[in-house]
């Protein structure tokens, strides 16, 4: 079973950590360029997290960045996340949006998971539940979000790159617990 701190983890890993490409889908090359911001973005995220990030119900890559960016507290931290962004050659809009993208795979691949959990919080302390169950809400809101926001041409490039993403995924600290076994094997038609 998925703890909060599990869950939080997860959701706050898929707001803020990791970019993609706006008005594009994935590619090689913007993939090339999340693998090498990869271990310079888990610098920068050695500081305590605001874990109260929430995508609105929108595919406006924009507006997402504006109201993601409205709900940073560590202004510097922002500016530092933007710079590093600048420096592979993304918009911070962009960033979000890949962030987003790279993230579903992830997501969608702990659904089943994250329902048994959910059904399993009864049998967990009143507190302890309280939390589970906004985080689970939470990350669940985000990839009903996420997956309404997706193109046919989004999710084409999704399926051929998805080995590549679970790579990567399970190279991002706490994220690779929450893989099912051989998740990062199979692929998606």
């Amino acid at each position: 079973m998925f703890t909060a701190k599990t869950i939080t983890a997860l959701t706050l890993a898929v707001c803020v950590s990791v970019p993609l490409a706006a008005e594009t889908v994935l590619t090689d090359h913007n993939l090339d360029q999340l693998e090498l911001m990869i271990p310079k973005l888990q610098q920068l995220q050695q500081r305590p997290q605001n874990n109260q990030f929430k995508l609105q119900q929108h595919c406006d890559w924009s507006k997402h960045y504006q109201q993601l960016s409205a709900q940073e507290k560590d202004k510097n931290y922002q500016k530092q996340i933007e710079q590093l962004v600048k420096q592979h050659g993304f918009t911070p809009q962009q960033f979000v949006e890949l962030s987003a993208k790279v993230t579903w795979p992830v997501l969608d691949s702990i659904q089943p998971a994250l329902q048994v959990s959910q059904q399993a919080l009864m049998f967990v302390p009143a507190a302890q539940r309280q939390n589970a169950e906004k985080s689970i809400r939470q990350g669940q809101q985000y990839y009903q979000t996420l997956t309404g926001c997706l193109t046919a041409e989004d999710k084409t490039a999704l399926a051929r790159h998805n080995d590549r993403i679970m790579q990567i995924a399970k190279r991002l600290g706490g994220v690779e617990q929450l893989l099912p076994a051989g998740a990062a094997n199979s692929g998606r038609e």
